[in-house]
């Protein structure tokens, strides 16, 4: 009776730990199924993004297409077209990173003292060919409306000219500029920095584009390298979004793995469970002995808690053992339950032979019954019974406690016991042949068809696989088990739209 409640008990302690091992392993499902819906959401909105931001190019497109309605002649009209760049252009990269757009058109009238406004701030902007003349004409606009520059407003001039002003203030003008242009420039600049009260770099900042990228000819090539930045931006953005997740999946993953402080929990389980079910038997023991529990006395109290003792180390073994066995090994928790068991069963009966207390013939017989119960009680916790004619159990039953037995007595049992090893084998074969040729074939069939499942489920949710492969495991796995056509996912947007419906 105490081997089998020994089995009983260490099948419970099978059962907490593999409800440890699959909270573990559905807490990482759900941390992956969230990383995924997360991955696929942002990547979803970033492709959105880009089609905004194109849509904001495609309005400068449309703005081209006729320039009957440009302002200026044909020489001045790259200063409307220029706006149009600045703008759009700006709103593209803003609608790229997801944020509102900065730059707006709205309530500015064609000939108001603002071309545009960024962020509420009102601009000028100023496409003047030559530094000079392009602060020439800064002067000008600020003598026109004598608000504009000192309220917080500001000018725009082309990228090139603003950077070739700055080397001049910088004491470093570009090459081909006189002394007496050079001169006239600081100057100027002097006048702008005057009548603002600010500085020059306050008051003035560079556009986005050069002076020669807005003409008329070259324009929509100009578009066309924004567009290419746009694209390439957006490609960046998307890589880092794949490359986050797998790294969240890599963590969520090395966080899922077994450990050995988990094993630490499962073997501290195992012990309070082990301890509290060898009180039970003990408190039952003494009931059967004729003793009520207000009956008990300070020994029997002390053979309660030398059992509870016992039950803990041997439960606490038990549970590191299971932990370990299933989650480093491909062994499922009742079979590992069972195995833990039959060690512990096997190393007593092995001590005992070693010590003389029991002969061969006593060993082999005990042996082959703890054996058969951890296997009883395995299959038993599986259902395993469901897949094998009943007429076939026994037989099996007997191999897998030969076997068991045999594996277990060389780790126990010196090489010399070579007697015990021979009659084992002679009652494993004995054990085998006593197997129907027909039933040996479904026996045969069981174990392939569990095999093929084994792999199928295996290759399904190996994260070490292609994602690919997974994929197609996973639809080969809902079919073996029946689940119907219509209700397999088997395209990428299916599941899109399954988990983002």
């Amino acid at each position: 009776m105490a081997d089998t409640f020994n089995m009983a008990a260490d099948q419970v302690i099978g059962s907490a730990v593999n409800f440890i091992n699959q909270t573990r392993i559905q807490k990482l499902k759900e941390e992956l199924i969230r990383i995924f819906e997360n991955e696929t959401s942002s990547i979803r909105k970033q492709d959105q993004n880009f089609l905004d931001a194109m849509a904001e190019v495609k309005k400068i497109y449309d703005f081209l297409a006729s320039d009957g309605h440009i302002l200026g002649s044909p020489l001045t009209k790259h200063g409307e077209i220029a706006e149009k760049v600045e703008v759009h252009i700006r709103n593209a990269f803003d609608k790229l990173e997801g944020t509102h757009s900065t730059a707006t058109f709205d309530g500015v009238g064609r000939t108001a003292p603002e071309d545009y406004r960024i962020n509420g701030i009102k601009v000028q902007l100023k496409f003047i060919n030559g530094i000079n003349n392009n602060l020439a004409h800064v002067l000008k606009h600020l003598d026109q409306y004598p608000e504009f520059g000192r309220d917080g407003s500001l000018y725009q001039i082309p990228k090139d000219t603003y950077d070739a002003i700055q080397k001049i203030l910088n004491g470093n003008p570009p090459a081909g500029l006189s002394r007496r242009t050079v001169e006239k420039i600081i100057e100027k600049v002097a006048e702008i920095e005057k009548r603002t009260g600010k500085s020059f770099s306050e008051v003035v900042k560079p556009s986005i584009s050069k002076y020669s990228e807005v003409q008329k000819g070259v324009v929509k090539k100009t578009i066309k390298n924004y567009e290419k930045d746009l694209a390439s931006k957006n490609e960046q953005k998307k890589a880092a979004i794949h490359k986050n997740a797998d790294q969240s999946r890599q963590e969520a993953e090395q966080r899922g793995k077994s450990s050995v402080q988990e094993g630490i929990k499962a073997g501290l389980i195992g012990a309070l469970m082990g301890g509290g079910l060898s009180i039970g038997l003990s408190i039952y023991k003494k009931y059967r002995e004729g003793k009520s529990i207000f009956q008990f006395d300070e020994n029997d109290w002390k053979d309660i808690g030398i059992d509870f003792a016992k039950g803990g180390i041997k439960g606490g073994v038990t549970g590191f053992s299971i932990y370990g066995l299933t989650n480093y090994t491909n062994m499922g928790a009742p079979m590992a339950s069972a195995f833990v068991s039959t060690a512990f069963g096997v190393l007593k009966l092995s001590n005992d032979y070693n010590d003389g207390k029991i002969n061969m013939d006593e060993f082999i017989v005990q042996g082959q019954i703890i054996c058969a119960e951890a296997g009883i009680v395995a299959l038993g916790a599986a259902a395993g019974q469901t897949l094998i004619p009943i007429p076939v159990i026994g037989s099996l039953i007997g191999s897998f406690a030969t076997s068991t037995f045999m594996s277990l007595t060389k780790r126990y049992l010196t090489d010399s016991e070579r007697e015990i090893s021979a009659k084992l084998q002679e009652i494993y074969n004995e054990a085998i042949n006593n197997i129907q040729t027909e039933y040996q074939k479904i026996v045969k069939a069981i174990l392939q068809e569990y095999n093929r499942l084994g792999t199928i489920t295996k290759m399904a949710f190996d994260f070490q696989c292609n994602a690919i492969l997974r994929f197609e495991q996973s639809q080969k796995l809902a079919n073996e088990y029946g689940v119907r056509t219509k209700r397999i996912l088997t395209t990428v947007s299916e599941i899109d739209d399954y988990f983002l419906k």
